[in-house]
């Protein structure tokens, strides 16, 4: 009989052992929260390009710059929750003074909020959800649920992939499909880039309108919108 107990008690100690050392060892979940940094000081700085077609003057415009957003500050929002205030600077492009010589100009205030579940952004006064987690392959959501633009289920199309992106290399990036629509007189294509540790490197949108139907692809008879938006990242730190 004694011989059974001792057996017992060795292998309820064994089957302890094994399960509080398997609990130790399971790996954490990894939410993606580093794709949408919350740290006070970290910014990005991009080039951008803008082709818009002037619906008044039916002339095309172009823009060219650079953009600058720093996380400044930690605050509370309205709704008790902890937000981030996203300052964001500008310099327009000149042929004669390169952009290291020009100094920074704030031309607007947005903020953000990152959530256990969300990555919320409110630009202009209008809240998008930017991101979800956890972050996973073709996981969908809409992206509007916080303002009144329409539905856009926003999709991620690849996670955690390394890329190379005018010459930084970035060990894990997703790339977010936000809106893919065509039609004979409405093109939208929106997307954006995110990389861990660092946030926002790339976004790219096409919104255009025809006001005639021909053969031709619609960006060759655009009558009003944005015929191209791309900004890219040209440096980061924080």
């Amino acid at each position: 009989m004694k011989t059974i107990i001792q057996l017992f008690l060795s292998f309820t100690l064994l089957t302890t052992i094994f399960s509080s050392c398997s609990k130790d060892e399971a790996p954490a979940i990894d939410m993606g929260y580093g794709y949408f940094p919350n740290t006070p000081g970290k910014y990005v700085v991009y080039d951008v390009d803008s082709i818009v077609m002037n619906s008044f003057t039916k002339t095309v415009d172009t823009f060219k710059f650079q953009l600058k957003e720093i996380i400044e500050s930690v605050y509370t929002d309205n709704s008790g929750r902890p937000a981030l205030r996203l300052e964001r600077y500008r310099k327009n492009y000149s042929k004669t003074i390169p952009y290291n010589q020009m100094t920074w100009t704030l031309t607007d205030v947005w903020s953000e909020n990152r959530t256990p579940t969300t990555a919320e952004k409110v630009e202009e006064n209008i809240r998008f959800v930017r991101l979800v987690f956890p972050v996973a392959q073709n996981k969908k959501w809409n992206g509007n649920v916080y303002n009144s633009i329409g539905e856009w289920d926003y999709t991620y199309t690849e996670i955690d992939k390394a890329k190379t992106i005018t010459g930084i290399t970035f060990d894990s990036t997703l790339t977010v499909l936000q809106n893919n629509q065509e039609n004979l007189i409405d093109k939208q294509y929106y997307q954006e880039m995110y990389a861990k540790n660092i946030g926002l490197i790339y976004k790219q949108i096409i919104d255009v309108h025809s006001d005639v139907i021909t053969a031709q692809p619609i960006l060759q008879r655009v009558s009003s919108g944005i015929i191209e938006y791309k900004a890219v990242i040209n440096n980061y730190g924080g």
